[in-house]
């Protein structure tokens, strides 16, 4: 065997091993990284994989429990690289059913996926300086090698799925998706193709070749670089965003150690979303059955969220200043170069927003045999996300130009740390840059070699001219420049935060509130100012300051938030169904909901806000657009003027149908603020009267009501009607009529002129009703004689029995007979 032989075959046996090496740490991480999921998972989910524990025998279940979690395992170590879970449910009878296809839930677990590239990065770095590879086609096969089998394993770890077996119901759920393989290859290949190339980068710096770059290479160098540099000023960045947010929502959840795992597992998905919303950015939330939202830094859902623009400003011009130093003078920016970084970002960030960043469960469910048809629940970036960060990308350009000279004259110190740092990254495009940073002076040997050393040519830039040191005079320009901007800045920054800090307390929920808390307070006419109450005039007394003065009970407002639910339906009249009201002005409008407690019981209602003109272009106006007065009813039994809160009111005829069953009521129907406001009757010597407050809100099972007034006859009463029925008896018995008119007695004679004498023989009792203004008469007797044509004389009796009605005027009673 030749020498050249022998060295191919160890050449090829050195490339499958590095290779293999790199797949087992690649898999290696993405095992550990499927464990730590997997715990994270368990623990935020608590009993979650005791699901499939349902053999009888504790070996059989044991063996469930652990194949299930087995299969766990292997579905969260290939999630990351499928960023999709098909779940599938059915029910024994049909009840719930998601189909074939079932819920895709759609989640890259970002920290996972990272945290296999960075070991596969470090793993091919590590390799490649150890067992070199020949040439960069090697290096690539390599990592090829290494991506193709990463892919075909996450493709066997991800097949086996797994299946929830439960009384009555099945579900599956698997990871196996279109971008699986695409994803993992790409993934290991990339980080493996990186880490050799670091690797043989190092070793090109220990020992350089000589040979130069084409000037495609040295651009594309120049290009990796300037990403590099914004990359890495935007994920620290991002970091520290990330964290807050973390910690704020720890915070918030109540400081539960069991999401602890889970809210560092989407850490990164943090980040992200926190250098959107920095950005100026949105998230779109889709929610079935409801409008598409968006939420950015300037939403009420993330108050002073807009303080994070401040470290995303501040890491641009950073990130400027680092690829500016790097660069060659020019007069103006070169155009044919200004749009490499935009169109980088874009595309990275058009990846991000598309595959990456967003999350999504969609699908399609049928229960009880109804399809509630494509559904979908997402959160994911604003579709003009690349457009806006390369927006920004361009910034950076135009700052890469522009403050390399002004830091120069303004920051001495912050120019000269940055082209130290630009040093240790390396990427100087030209000599020319590099003596512009100050690394590299260029030497002009002198008229004769052997007179006098070589002296130091000032740097030319990119024009050919001379770059002279600044006068004092224009340095003191470009200082009092940069404390006029500096100044200007902080003007800026202070008013966004006054003006912020005011429209706070001006917005929908303050302006809610203030509405509330007057009628709270019983000031009724500024309640009115802020919002017309909407009843009629013959109404209004019952929203005046005199109605909530004579209330025994307001409101006290616990709490105001805006919301999503909507305000419920005013109804035409307190016993109609509610009618649609319908607000079609075309503003921005906020829902508010507002939680208070009356009696001894908490109630909520939601308010509309509308917002009108700014004032000073700057200051939000709202205005509530619906009144907070409920329609309400007050009953009495007896038809008698009675006084609700500080309103006299006259009630109607008397009708025979309550909510207490058939009792006798009359019902006033009114509306007020919500309150409990006394129900007052009229005191006489004839009744005595009974009252119940009214309580003013929304009608609710509880609030029912009832009768307020139930009006008791007395002794006093019985005895005048009593005796306005004797006195009515006395009157009918000197009638000669044989049925007086009027009268509680009667009989029959023939002949109709003939005349009878009455007397009463004994007297009735009368009985008063408690609950009307009737009365009934019986047990009386009358006795009558007449004498016939023939000139005989005939005696008789007749009964006195009737009923009527009786009318009390002042201290009188006056009755009639039915």
């Amino acid at each position: 065997m030749s020498l050249h032989s022998t060295r191919r075959i160890a050449v090829d046996k050195q490339f499958l091993t590095t290779a293999a090496a790199h797949v087992g740490i690649a898999a290696g991480a993405a095992a550990f990284a499927g464990a730590a999921l997997c715990g994270a998972t368990a623990l935020f989910l608590n009993e979650a994989l005791n699901a499939g524990s349902g053999a009888s025998g504790p070996s059989g279940s044991g063996t469930q429990f652990a194949e299930q979690l087995w299969r766990v395992f292997l579905l969260l170590t290939s999630l990351p690289f499928s960023g999709q879970l098909r779940a599938g449910l059915e029910t024994i009878g049909g009840f719930v059913s998601t189909g074939d296809e079932g819920f895709t839930i759609g989640v890259w677990p970002l920290a996972s996926l990272a945290f296999v590239g960075l070991a596969s990065v470090l793993g091919a770095y590590l390799l490649e300086r150890r067992h070199p590879q020949r040439s960069g086609g090697m290096r690539a096969g390599a990592a090829a090698a290494a991506g193709g089998a990463f892919a075909v394993l996450m493709l066997l770890v991800a097949a086996p799925g797994v299946r929830f077996d439960a009384p009555g119901a099945a579900a599956t759920v698997s990871a196996l998706g279109p971008a699986l393989v695409p994803i993992s290859f790409t993934s290991v290949f990339a980080s493996g193709w990186l880490g050799r190339s670091l690797a043989t980068r190092k070793q090109h710096e220990i020992a350089p070749t000589g040979r130069p770059r084409s000037p495609l290479a040295r651009e594309l160098a120049s290009l990796a670089t300037d990403v590099g540099i914004y990359a890495g000023a935007l994920a620290l960045t991002g970091a520290v965003l990330g964290t807050i947010t973390l910690v704020l929502v720890f915070l918030q959840a109540g400081a539960l150690s069991a999401q602890l795992p889970m809210l560092l597992a989407g850490a990164p998905h943090a980040a992200f979303w926190a250098l959107i919303f920095a950005h100026l950015g949105a998230v779109t939330v889709t929610v079935p059955y409801t409008a598409v939202e968006g939420i950015s830094v300037l939403s009420p859902e993330l108050p002073f969220a807009w303080v994070s623009v401040l470290p995303v400003v501040l890491a641009s011009l950073g990130s400027a200043l680092l690829i500016g130093v790097g660069r060659a003078r020019t007069r103006t920016p070169e155009l044919a170069r200004i749009w490499r970084l935009p169109a980088a970002v874009f595309v990275l960030w058009m990846l991000g927003s598309l595959v990456f960043l967003p999350v999504t469960v969609s699908g399609s469910a049928t229960v009880l045999g109804f399809t509630l048809g494509e559904l979908e629940l997402a959160a994911r970036p604003a579709f003009w996300t690349p457009a806006l960060f390369a927006v920004w990308a361009l910034a950076v350009e135009l700052g890469a130009w522009a403050l390399p000279d002004r830091a120069s004259a303004l920051t001495p110190r912050v120019h000269a740390l940055a082209t130290r740092i630009r040093t240790r990254l390396g990427g100087f495009e030209s000599p020319a840059s590099a003596a512009w940073a100050g690394t590299a002076p260029t030497a002009v040997p002198s008229p004769s070699t052997h007179q006098v050393p070589p002296l130091l040519e000032p740097a030319r830039d990119a024009a050919g001219l001379p770059s002279l040191p600044m006068t004092a005079r224009t340095k003191r320009r470009l200082r009092i420049a940069g404390v006029c901007t500096t100044i200007a800045v902080l003007v800026v920054t202070g008013s966004a935060i006054a003006i912020t800090s005011v429209n706070t307390q001006r917005g929908a929920v303050a302006k809610v509130r203030a509405y509330v808390e007057a009628i709270a307070a019983g000031d009724a006419t500024h309640a009115g100012e802020l919002v017309d109450p909407n009843v009629e005039t013959s109404q209004r007394d019952y929203v005046s300051d005199a109605m909530l003065a004579s209330a025994s009970e307001r409101i006290t407002v616990l709490d105001v938030v805006e919301t999503e639910l909507s305000p419920a339906a005013p109804s035409t009249s307190w016993f109609e169904d509610p009618a649609k009201e319908e607000y079609g002005s075309g503003r921005e409008r906020r829902n508010v909901q507002v939680t208070y407690r009356l009696g001894g019981t908490t109630e909520s209602t939601v308010l509309v806000a509308e917002r009108i003109e700014n004032e000073f272009l700057l200051l939000e106006t709202w205005r509530v657009v619906t009144p907070l007065v409920f329609e309400s009813v007050a009953g009495t039994s007896h038809a008698m003027d009675f006084t609700i809160g500080s309103v006299a009111a006259t009630p109607g005829p008397v009708e025979t149908l309550t909510w207490e069953g058939s009792q006798p009521v009359s019902w006033v129907p009114f509306s007020a603020y919500p309150a409990i406001y006394p129900v007052t009757g009229t005191e006489s010597t004839f009744y005595s009267v009974a009252s119940e407050p009214v309580r003013v809100g929304p009608v609710q099972d509880e609030h029912v009501p009832e009768r307020n007034l139930i009006y008791t006859p007395t002794e006093a009463l019985t005895e005048a009607v009593n005796a306005a029925v004797t006195a009515k008896i006395d009157q009918c018995v000197l009638s000669t009529d044989a049925s007086p008119d009027g009268c509680p007695f009667s009989t029959y004679v023939s002949g109709a002129n003939t005349a009878l004498s009455w007397q009463v023989a004994s007297a009735p009792t009368v009985s008063v009703s408690e609950t009307s203004d009737r009365f009934e008469v019986e047990d009386g007797l009358v006795s009558y004689s007449y004498t016939g044509s023939s000139g005989r004389t005939s005696a008789g009796s007749s009964p006195i029995r009737t009923t009527g009605t009786f009318t009390i005027v002042g201290d009188a009673v006056t009755i009639e007979f039915s």
